[in-house]
């Protein structure tokens, strides 16, 4: 019998949850930086374990400035909508009051577990004083200790979603991995690498639109994309002397998303000033 169910992977800012979900579901599909507050919009990955489907929602990062009070509405749409979540905690972190407070506001009669990621880089003592810890905030379903990057402990949290997921059809074929449209993953891989490339020069409000693809005569696939910033200063740190930084962006992007695709990519990067956005 087929089980199907909706998942959402909520927790702070770097936590690791695109990392998670990326490794959950067996290919990339939630874009990883070293920069915070990376995931925009909501992405499912949807990871299949047996005969069961899960369908994981990621939320958006919750920045350090903002309070408890205003988590994004997505976020809340996602954990509305799931039926459980896994709320993962970076144990490197020196101080877990924003977790905490993050779980209490949780409902209830939701069902939690506790992931602890990078477990790896730290002391198993120091590990217990923080599941205690946050054990204190609410009671958890179950506590993973894990190291995402890795996968170490991702297949013993699969085979408890597999376990509690009800018993229904699948909601998405099985050769899908995302809700994503194809403009919307190719933008997102570029994006990442725009994150990447550009570290702390990174205007970030940057927007990636893929404008239009199409396929060419020997089966390669050439995509447009826009890159829309803020202001011409902007929009001169994208380029880079000689336009270097925007031809390293895009031939980054262009060999991942051959490499993810299997198939011969044409990328063509285009940056424009957004005036609305003044």
């Amino acid at each position: 019998m087929k089980k199907c169910g909706y998942v959402a992977v909520l927790g702070e800012t770097n936590a690791g949850k695109s990392t998670l979900i990326n490794k959950m579901v067996g290919q990339k599909v939630s874009i990883v930086s070293r920069k915070i507050q990376t995931t925009l919009t909501r992405i499912l990955g949807i990871a299949i374990h047996g005969e069961c489907q899960i369908i994981l929602i990621d939320t958006p990062g919750f920045l350090r400035e903002r309070s408890v009070e205003s988590l994004a509405k997505t976020a809340w749409n996602a954990f509305r909508e799931s039926d459980d979540i896994l709320f993962l905690v970076d144990v490197t972190k020196k101080n877990f009051e924003a977790s905490f407070a993050l779980l209490k506001k949780i409902d209830a009669a939701k069902k939690v577990s506790l992931v602890m990621n990078k477990v790896d880089l730290v002391h198993k003592p120091k590990l217990l004083e923080i599941a205690a810890l946050l054990g204190t905030a609410r009671n958890f379903e179950k506590v993973f200790m894990i190291s995402a990057i890795t996968g170490s402990g991702v297949e013993d949290i699969l085979k408890y979603l597999e376990s509690v997921i009800p018993k229904r059809e699948w909601d998405y074929r099985k050769d899908e991995t995302t809700d994503m449209s194809f403009e919307d993953y190719t933008a997102e891989i570029t994006r990442e690498h725009i994150y990447h490339r550009l570290h702390q020069e990174i205007p970030y409000k940057c927007v990636v639109k893929t404008e239009n693809y199409q396929k060419q005569n020997d089966d390669s696939i050439k995509i447009v994309q826009h890159i829309y910033v803020q202001s011409v200063a902007h929009k001169t740190i994208f380029l880079g002397k000689r336009g270097g930084k925007i031809k390293a962006i895009g031939e980054a992007a262009r060999k991942e998303l051959s490499d993810l695709l299997e198939q011969k990519i044409h990328l063509f990067l285009h940056v424009f000033v957004d005036n609305k956005k003044k």
